[in-house]
């Protein structure tokens, strides 16, 4: 997709809201990811968190809100200002979002402080000196220190999330996308990244996890929607939105991780 911010709705920083997706149609052939979407995230300070079965449209929503996606309908505004039809998921990052993936794709054969100070270098001409300085705050910062000599290939599942995670804040962004970030890892590893999220959280940036497991959105969101086949089905408070009889009758037997 190419685009980008209509600069003329509104100045980002009048605005509180994260995004809000109005009408928005995401149709793949005959399939709607989403279906006349009408939403608003981040309304409020505080993390939201996102849930729903595979396919239920959680990630194309992500997709829509980095520029990934250009939706067949709808409008989309991020951090107060509309989407074009010409916006690239670059484009949105310079704007101060930066997303997660579910599978982290790291330079498998470059060390983890390389794969950091290349995502430093490439969010903005720094010198050298200033770049090093900023990847060493970024491993102590997610706890990635200890390995930051090891190549990226090498590392286990949770330091390959972590090393994700400080690549996306190598652009220091207002906004952070994580799309299951929690996936696979053990309780430990769990506690962990919460931790590290609360602290970006701590530092004002504002965070939305597409997520599975339960409990660690418990822990951390205050915000909470719910997808079903491309719909918002609730949208809330997290323990609202979780005892809401059409959550519970959506997801019986749904997020034993909880």
């Amino acid at each position: 997709m190419t685009a980008e911010l209509h600069n003329g709705d509104a100045v980002a920083d009048a605005v509180p809201e994260i995004c809000r997706l109005e009408n928005v149609t995401m149709a793949f052939g005959g399939v709607k990811a989403l279906d006349d979407v009408s939403l608003a995230l981040g309304a409020h300070t505080g993390i939201t968190g996102i849930i729903g079965p595979n396919g239920a449209g959680k990630s194309t929503c992500l997709n829509v809100v980095a520029g990934a996606r250009r939706p067949t309908s709808g409008r989309v505004t991020v951090l107060g200002q509309q989407l074009t039809r010409s916006a690239t998921s670059t484009k949105v990052a310079r704007r101060g979002v930066a997303r997660t993936f579910q599978i982290p794709r790291p330079f498998a054969a470059m060390s983890v402080r390389e794969n950091v100070l290349v995502a430093v270098q490439a969010s903005a001409p720094v010198r050298m000196s200033r770049a090093e300085q900023a990847v060493e705050e970024l491993l102590e910062q997610i706890g990635l220190t200890s390995v930051a000599g090891q190549l990226a290939g090498s590392l286990a599942l949770a330091s390959r999330k972590k090393l994700e995670v400080a690549r996306a804040m190598a652009i220091q962004p207002r906004v952070l996308l994580l799309d299951e970030v929690f996936e696979g890892l053990s309780d430990t590893e769990i506690h962990e990244m919460v931790t590290i999220l609360r602290g970006l959280d701590a530092r004002g940036i504002r965070l939305v996890l597409v997520e599975h497991v339960l409990r660690a959105l418990r822990q951390l969101a205050t915000e909470l929607v719910v997808f079903e086949k491309g719909t918002v089905i609730a949208h809330g408070d997290v323990e609202e939105v979780l005892h809401d009889s059409r959550v519970q009758e959506a997801y019986l037997g749904f997020g034993g991780a909880a």
